[in-house]
């Protein structure tokens, strides 16, 4: 009863998210009930690939989700960089040095 309430408050937490582990040992226990009831060995051995073809597709989706945050994650920094970048060069202060330099460089 413990353990089923640490669960519910991991859970909760908006960080917490239920790994691959977790997710298949939730599965596997509901499919023991269930197969517990039935009485073709057939029938659970079908279950049971299907089961694990599910956790194959879900680990595959798991590394496209962290490719694609890691990629937004490093568009992000590049554009605060570029941001920086331009507010910098645009100071007033530099902005009217760098004019006052460009004017003596061309005779002006």
């Amino acid at each position: 009863m413990a353990t089923q309430r640490k669960d519910e408050r991991a859970r909760s937490t908006p960080s917490a998210e239920p790994g691959l582990a977790a997710i298949a040992a939730g599965v596997s226990r509901l499919w023991r009930r269930r197969s517990a009831a039935r009485s073709s060995s057939r029938l659970d051995a079908g279950w049971e690939q299907r089961l694990e073809t599910l956790a194959v597709r879900v680990e595959h989706l798991e590394a496209e989700l962290e490719g694609l945050q890691d990629a937004v994650y490093r568009q992000a920094i590049l554009e605060q960089e570029n941001i920086g970048d331009l507010r910098r060069r645009t100071e007033p202060e530099r902005l009217a040095r760098d004019l006052g330099q460009d004017a003596r460089r061309r005779g002006l």
